[in-house]
């Protein structure tokens, strides 16, 4: 019988519940020792499950809110900030330092742009969020475009996805060597 264990410590569980049986056969063993060996291996499984849960949860990172994200993006983009920080926002951000002055420039090309992620924040449970962004290109009001954009748990932070960056600036009509 060959049978596919899903839970951390099952196995162990399966084999001190075979060896338990086995021995069983061999025609000396009572009924309060195999009993005995079964709360046994319970209690492994049930400690095990425990600390694989309890590591789960440790590392899983805090949701952050919308509001959260939008300040992230808008810091991706403060002049002030230094340029490592800056690409540390984004998924393989280190791709896009030669394009900072270019962010910069479309910045200056378009003042009065709008833009800012929107509730609700979904926890995509793969190491991922997704999110709303919405750009109002000319800050009137009368052409706001809205995208989906996902942020990726890495390095200790939520990053902006590179994809939907790229996604971002081809949209705004702004072209990047880090976008390919």
């Amino acid at each position: 019988m060959l049978m596919r264990l899903r839970r951390p410590g099952a196995a162990a569980l399966m084999l001190t519940v075979l060896g338990t049986a086995i021995a069983g056969c061999g025609g000396g063993d009572d009924e309060s020792k195999v009993a005995q060996a079964r709360s046994s291996a319970y209690a492994a499984l049930s400690s095990s499950s425990a600390a694989a849960q309890s590591s789960a949860v440790a590392d899983k990172p805090a949701i952050p809110t919308a509001a959260q994200l939008d300040q992230q993006m808008k810091a991706a983009l403060d002049p002030t900030l230094p340029d490592s920080d800056r690409t540390a926002l984004i998924e393989d951000g280190e791709a896009f330092t030669d394009a900072i002055p270019d962010m910069y420039k479309a910045l200056q090309d378009h003042p009065k742009a709008v833009y800012g992620v929107r509730d609700p924040v979904f926890d995509n449970h793969d190491g991922t969020l997704t999110a709303t962004l919405s750009l109002d290109k000319d800050g009137t009001g009368t052409d706001v475009r809205t995208t989906v954009v996902h942020f990726v748990y890495t390095g200790g932070r939520w990053k902006i996805s590179r994809t939907d960056l790229c996604g971002i600036l081809r949209s705004a009509d702004y072209k990047t060597a880090a976008c390919g």
